[in-house]
């Protein structure tokens, strides 16, 4: 409150100022002229000295461009803030501030000078938006053009306290030193708030640039270095500007590495900040190599991070980045990395025996590992399997490191059965003599990944998955030598990889393999159902539905959850031949045709309309002729209102397309009562259709059209030319015709007259079939 009325005293103040005629004032602010030599500069001369500098900005950086019409308009030449209201005056200073970080890299040139001199005579900006105004230049604080700036400056009474020291820097005339400011922020954490603020402000808004960076990454590094001791108060004030830091983008990002690295060297984190502060760097690395620089600064200067470990949030960070394992060996052979590589693999190795992210993570460090860290990473393997039991994650990790180191893995063994009792002992004997055949895919060795098929094909990168996904179609398939699979591990493998696989070329390998002779029914049918939605690639699409179709479904329920599942995608995907085939070789199969009608009607109610297929269309119009053929006139007469109850036009198109097929076919097998009463329901639905979008969708040539074929095909061909309503309104309408060009017998009006018939006149129609 005190603070709000200091601020409006301020300007009360200054309106005294707008009274006094400009000829009056002898002397004015100014950022380029002697204050007397600017008072006798007009204001049209300062506007053209702003504008030509504005449009040399421009041509260095097109964002300039949008101030042309706001700070920069002549509209705005006669305005003055003193007079405007409150909220005025708020969208003004956003304006001014947002030009004020856009300008701060070119504010040592010229034209950015001449801006600032339009802002300075006009806006007053060095009075009303002093800080933004430092906030903006600050990194320019040893300068001569800084000093310039604080000459005209007028902190307002609240901010003295904050910036006083700057008024003794201005009247003594000297710049401000690195040494000076830096001296002050650690007298007063405010001025340090500020200038941190200051900056993720001007990343946040999309202003930041590399003196910026700079900037921040030598104050804040500066300022650690500068305080006598670092106590638990100093990590509570600057690790929160750290952690900001490390959400930014880019350089900015790798400033903020240099500040946690000098904060690591004087301070000693609890467990818990370590793991905070570890999880974060490793998030969202802008630059893997520096993140990897950083991660392993801090674990190598932090007890905790030997005493208690690391834990298996940053472990599944650190999984996140599948080129983290080579980058770090790559270090490792530059630099001494030990103190980071033993908790590390102390931790992989710890969290590996029940996370799967943590073994893969492992799995890739194998085969990458500088022979020097080798014996580390046995024996903590080894001293985990003793302490924690027989797991499959360790077992796999463990025959891949026989494998490929065994003399170490050996010596690990000895060194381990030295002072140990019976029971462990025995451990080390059944990890010594474990046969391999029995887990196949966890010790089968794939020289392409250097590793094994099971933990290949669950890696994180998908390079890898993609040569395990190879090498298991070869074995499934009878080429994989004198490998071979289990019924089981096969169908672990595929189950997985079609679960959680998100790569489309693996998947298009997994898709290719006899799915049926692995994988159950019931489960096969759920696994491909849910795939369906989260591929994007039509071919693959088209792949997933054939090989749904194909599956062995013995029952009804089954053959009811594939007809659900294919329906949707089937009329919005323009499927292929053999997608078209497979659709009408599950038909005719099917046991179970109300399955495909209810998937009719449940696409019906969908709220997403689809692209029409009228191959598809035509196959499954055929089940439901069938199905129509079973059901009584009240069930169908139901189907019928269901349509209409669809809140989705598209949707309710789509089922009518459908409907005529099936008119079609019963009006083929002479079918009489079933066609009609197919005919009803088809045409009931379509006259809403037509109701719904009004006559002005359709033109006469479409309203005129007939049951031929060629008319046909052309009007179906329109719901991939023309707009949504009027595709519709096409299908509706000629549906109408196609169904009385069947039964013109039984029809009162004439195809073209349905167009324009009210649904009372379609009832009439309706007497005479009944």
């Amino acid at each position: 409150m005190a603070s709000s009325l200091a601020g409006q005293l301020f300007r009360m103040r200054n309106i005294d100022r707008v009274i006094t005629s400009e000829r009056s004032q002898k002397i004015r602010a100014s950022f380029l002229f002697d204050g007397r030599q600017a008072a006798d500069i007009d204001m049209q001369t300062i506007f053209d000295i702003g504008c030509d500098g504005l449009g040399e900005l421009r041509k260095m950086n097109r964002k300039f461009d949008s101030f042309a019409s706001t700070l920069f308009s002549p509209a705005i030449k006669d305005l003055d803030r003193v007079l405007q209201t409150r909220e005025e005056n708020e969208r003004l200073d956003e304006s001014i501030r947002s030009f004020l970080f856009l300008m701060a890299p070119y504010f040592l040139t010229k034209p950015a000078g001449k801006a600032l001199e339009w802002l300075v005579r006009r806006f007053r900006i060095q009075e009303f938006n002093a800080r933004d105004l430092l906030a903006a230049i600050l990194p320019y604080h040893e300068t001569k053009a800084f000093l310039t700036m604080l000459t005209i400056i007028t902190f307002e009474t609240r901010d003295m306290e904050l910036f006083g020291f700057l008024v003794t820097q201005r009247k003594a005339r000297r710049l401000l030193d690195r040494g000076t400011l830096m001296a002050q922020c650690v007298r007063d954490r405010a001025l340090m708030t500020f200038v941190c603020s200051s900056v993720f402000r001007a990343c946040q808004m999309g202003f930041e640039y590399a003196g910026l960076h700079a900037f921040y990454a030598m104050i804040f590094s500066q300022y650690i270095t500068s305080l006598a001791s670092v106590g638990g108060t100093d990590v509570q004030f600057v690790l929160p500007f750290v952690l900001d830091g490390l959400q930014l983008d880019g350089d900015a990002q790798i400033a903020a590495y240099m500040v946690l690295g000098t904060l690591a060297t004087r301070v000693t984190l609890s467990a818990d900040a370590l793991d905070k502060t570890l999880c974060a760097v490793a998030q969202r690395p802008a630059d893997l190599r520096a993140m990897t620089m950083c991660v392993v600064q801090l674990v190598q200067t932090q007890e905790a991070a030997l005493t208690v470990g690391l834990s298996l949030r940053f472990v599944r960070a650190l999984h996140a980045h599948a080129e983290f394992p080579r980058v770090l060996c790559a270090l490792a052979g530059d630099y001494d990395v030990s103190l980071f590589m033993t908790p590390l693999l102390a931790a992989l190795a710890h969290h590996a025996f029940d996370d799967t992210e943590a073994l893969h993570l492992l799995s890739a460090f194998v085969p990458l590992l500088p022979g020097a860290h080798i014996p580390v990473l046995c024996t903590q393997l080894v001293r985990e399997y003793v302490t924690r039991g027989d797991s499959g994650n360790l077992t796999a990790v463990l025959d891949l490191l026989q494998l490929r180191h065994s003399q170490q893995l050996e010596d690990a063994i000895g060194a381990c059965a030295v002072d140990a009792n019976e029971s462990t002992h025995r451990l080390l004997y059944q990890l010594k003599i474990r046969g391999s055949q029995d887990n196949a895919s966890r010790v089968l060795p794939l020289q392409e990944t250097s590793t094994t098929l099971y933990l290949s094909i669950g890696h994180a990168d998908a390079g890898m998955r993609l040569v395990a996904a190879n090498a298991l179609r070869d074995i499934v398939t009878g080429k994989g030598g004198e490998y071979s699979l289990s019924t089981e591990d096969a169908c672990d493998l595929i189950v997985g990889r079609l679960e959680h696989e998100d790569d489309e070329q693996v998947l298009d390998i997994v898709l290719g393999l006899p799915l049926s002779e692995y994988v159950p029914a019931a489960k096969l049918i759920v696994l491909l159902a849910q795939l369906i939605g989260r591929v994007s690639k039509e071919q693959l699409t088209d792949k997933i539905i054939a090989r749904l179709l194909d599956t062995d479904a013995s029952t009804e329920e089954l053959q009811t959850q594939i007809a659900g599942a294919v329906f949707p995608f089937v009329l919005q995907f323009a499927g292929t031949q053999d997608v078209t085939k497979a659709l009408a070789t599950r038909v005719k199969k099917s046991a179970a045709s109300a399955g495909w009608l209810a998937a009719i009607g449940k696409y019906a109610n969908a709220s997403s309309p689809g692209k029409y297929n009228k191959q598809a269309a035509a196959a499954l119009g055929s089940a439901l002729a069938s199905q129509w053929e079973k059901l009584s006139n009240t069930k169908t007469g139901a189907w019928a209102a269901q349509l209409q109850r669809s809140a989705s036009v598209p949707a309710r198109t789509a089922a009518v397309a459908v409907g005529v097929q099936a008119v079609v076919k019963l009006a083929a097998g002479k079918n009489t009562a079933r066609c009609v009463s197919a005919a009803k329901s088809v045409i009931d639905a379509a006259l809403d259709i037509v109701s719904s979008l009004g006559s002005a969708h359709v033109s006469d040539d479409v309203a005129q059209t007939t049951a031929d074929s060629a008319q046909w095909d052309k009007l179906l061909s329109g719901l991939a030319q023309d707009s949504r309503d009027i595709a519709c309104a096409r299908v509706a309408v000629g549906s109408i015709s196609a169904v009385l060009g069947l039964l013109p017998a039984v029809a009162t009006l004439q195809p073209g007259q349905w167009f324009t018939a009210v649904q009372g006149d379609a009832e009439l129609a309706y007497c005479d079939l009944v």
